[in-house]
């Protein structure tokens, strides 16, 4: 209640400093559009009030105009995205619902850091569309796109310069930098920095309730309850430049990402009656951690004769990975030891050409992928478990791709469109430098997509597409890791890819969308939980799990109620996956929905009031107990200022409590903590509209892998 206080105390006291700084402004300013942004027309002594419809269905998603859009008002784009339709900002971060995190691209060019765009203004977008079944280009892993397009530049100098503080159990914060100058002639010259703290603090359970196989059915049971902290540090730079010149543009970026410190600490204390009498230990972890990328971007965009579009994306990557991590308990003392090196090279390039014939557009290219990750690693414990071994793990991978698409338009009711992906991956696995043919693999897919949409009041799409989801390196790596006094965890270098077939439906009505898929999911990752009756402990590894099906559908319904205007959005999602030795069925539905309103209050205020709740129900072999939470946001423009105050988790609701039972092991965890926090956000922008770079990432898929 005394955070909440607070929370109140703040907001109260912003809401009052911006309405009497709207008071002087309003008597100045009186051209400016009305911050509802309706549209009112005296004819015959009557006014006439509609609200515009800013979202349109598209044979692919959803597209959002922003221009005009109250959402635009929010400082920057990522505040922006997080109050738009079809998105969940729930976690904090940006995910499209219903299909988890995408991949975003500002004019083309792919978003590396969401730093990017905390510094993009709010203001500087013209649109926004959301595929949630993107076309061939994309990529096989790729289940939904995020594309920002931004006004037309302005020549001149541009600066915009933003501040973060955010309260929760720890304080965060965060300074933003943007210089861009862009010139008559078509040169536009950029660089970014960006610096923060992020930390947080959680109390944490596990529980584990298992037997040994073979040994005995006695059930034996770990309760472990521990404070965790966590402070990291990062920063961001980028410098570049584009250059356009009639229809072409070139250009170049150099990124570089760093985590100098990244400590974490754990205070735990277990009970557990699995070893020969009821024991209480309590153990410390410390764990620190340090990562770089170094990342150049080259692209071409070129107009060619006979109409041809075509464009040219290269990349390098570099990535080193280094931690460690010590695990001290008492009584009894014993101490376990892990060290791990990762180095990684990327070299990927892409090409695209386009071509429109009449009411047809047609797109076919090739990309090229090469990788290398290399991962030193070394562990030891007290007791000389003979499982903790020392190892170094090198991995190649030649990836080849072709693709084409063709979009279809014979009028202005039908659209046709689909596509061909073909991938060819052959990658090599040595082990302490000794080649495992039985891990190394080469494979081909042929991955279609082909879709109908009908516009007439309704809008209907019909649509088939296939994805193939390769597993991340890290998830390849077979060195132990401790979690509690029963628990470890290790990867699993015999991981194959997934494949999923995906049958869809959308429609939309006005303001309301309904998006329904059916899928097979065949050899689709997941960590489950098993008894390793030669070493003695309990183990949570990602294998692939048997075939299933899951549906799922996702709804949204936009609302306007003079100054409040709601939007409701839900999932629906079930499953019939069947695993594990006994076996068990994961088939119990899951939902989630939200509620978010926005409210246009006189003087120019905007506060956006999010009510989110996931309810109970099976996700893989996951079962989630359910959780909800509030969020308030409240954001003012003056002149060149943009203040934005939010308060997340109002009521300190947000829980994540989740089972997994499989095989022999049932584990359970909670986690509190971390959510709740009070963060305020000043901007400073000069000159507004701005050059934007051009270019995107060849292979983002496999630079994710990384």
């Amino acid at each position: 209640m005394k955070n909440l206080k607070i929370i109140l105390t703040l907001i109260l006291l912003l809401v009052a400093y911006i309405a009497r700084a709207q008071s002087t402004e309003s008597n100045t300013t009186s051209t400016s559009e009305p911050d509802s942004v309706k549209y009112e027309k005296e004819l015959m002594e009557v006014v006439v009030k509609a609200n515009r419809k800013y979202v349109k269905p598209t044979s692919r998603g959803i597209k959002v105009s922003m221009v005009g859009n109250p959402v635009a008002k929010l400082g920057s784009a990522s505040e922006a995205l997080k109050q738009l339709p079809m998105i969940d900002a729930s976690k904090g971060d940006i995910e499209v619902l219903g299909y988890g995190s995408p991949q975003i691209y500002i004019n083309n060019k792919l978003v590396r850091n969401t730093s990017e765009l905390a510094m993009l203004s709010a203001e500087n977008l013209k649109d926004v569309e959301i595929l949630t079944n993107p076309s061939s280009k994309y990529g096989t892993n790729v289940s939904s796109v995020i594309l920002i397009r931004t006004k037309k530049p302005n020549e001149g100098f541009h600066v915009i310069a933003a501040g973060n503080g955010t309260m929760s159990e720890v304080f965060s914060a965060s300074g933003d930098v943007n210089l861009n100058y862009h010139t008559e002639s078509g040169f536009t010259f950029f660089g970014d920095f960006t610096y923060g703290t992020s930390a947080y603090k959680q109390k944490r359970f596990y529980g584990e309730e298992f037997y040994i196989p073979v040994k005995t059915e006695e059930l034996f049971h770990t309760q472990t309850y521990s404070t965790a902290r966590s402070r990291s540090q990062s920063l961001s730079a980028d410098g570049g430049l584009n250059y356009d010149f009639g229809k072409h543009s070139v250009g170049v970026k150099y990124s570089f990402y760093r985590t100098p410190k990244s400590p974490y600490t754990d205070h735990a204390y277990t009970e557990t009656d699995a070893r020969s009498e009821v024991s209480t230990i309590t153990s410390n972890t410390d764990l620190n951690s340090q990562s770089s990328m170094h990342h150049v971007n080259m692209f071409g965009d070129f107009a060619l004769p006979l109409s041809i579009g075509m464009r040219f994306d290269a990349d390098y990557v570099n990535s080193s990975k280094r931690s460690y991590s010590a695990v001290d308990e008492n009584e009894p003392s014993e101490w376990v030891r892990n060290s791990n090196r990762t180095i990684s090279d990327l070299w990927a390039a892409k090409l695209v050409l386009t071509r429109k014939f009449q009411n047809t557009e047609i797109e076919v290219g090739s990309d090229i992928t090469r990788t290398s990750n290399n991962q030193s690693f070394s562990s030891v414990a007290s007791d000389n478990s003979s499982f903790l071994k020392p190892g170094e793990d090198d991995v190649k991978q030649h990836l080849y791709a072709a693709f084409g698409s063709f979009d279809w338009t014979p009028n202005h009711k039908w659209n046709i469109y689909g596509g061909l992906r073909w991938e060819s991956t052959d990658s090599k696995y040595r082990h302490d430098n000794v080649l495992k043919p039985e891990l190394s693999r080469f494979y081909g897919n042929i991955l279609p997509n082909i879709g109908v949409s009908f516009n007439s009041g309704i809008h209907a799409s019909l649509f088939y597409r296939a994805s193939v989801y390769r597993p991340g390196y890290q998830s390849l790596d077979n060195n132990y890791i401790y979690v509690t006094p029963t628990l470890w965890e290790t990867g699993n270098p015999e991981l194959k890819t997934t494949l999923v077939h995906r049958i869809g439906l959308n429609l939309s009505y006005k303001k309301f969308t309904l998006q329904s898929s059916f899928k097979v999911n065949e050899r689709n990752s997941s960590a489950v939980y098993y008894y390793d009756v030669d070493k003695g402990i309990n183990v949570t590894q990602p294998i692939n799990l048997p075939r299933y099906n899951s549906f799922q559908m996702v709804a949204v319904q936009q609302l306007d109620f003079g100054l409040w205007h709601p939007t409701l959005q839900g999932v629906f999602y079930v499953q019939d996956l069947k695993y594990g030795a006994p076996q068990r069925k994961y088939d119990k539905p899951l939902y989630t929905f939200s509620m978010n309103n926005r409210f246009d209050i006189p003087g120019g205020v905007y506060a956006y009031l999010s009510i989110f709740g996931m309810g109970t129900g099976n996700q893989d072999v996951v079962y989630s107990h359910g959780s909800w939470q509030a969020s308030v946001t409240i954001n003012k423009t003056w002149n060149n200022w943009t203040f934005t105050l939010s308060a997340n988790d109002l009521f300190g609701t947000w829980r994540q409590p989740f089972d997994t039972a499989t095989n022999t092991v049932a584990y359970s965890s909670n986690r509190k903590g971390g959510s709740q926090s009070v963060s305020l956000s000043i901007r400073y922008t000069l000159n507004t509209a701005k050059g934007k770079y051009k270019g995107k990432t060849a292979r983002q898929d496999e630079i994710d892998r990384l």
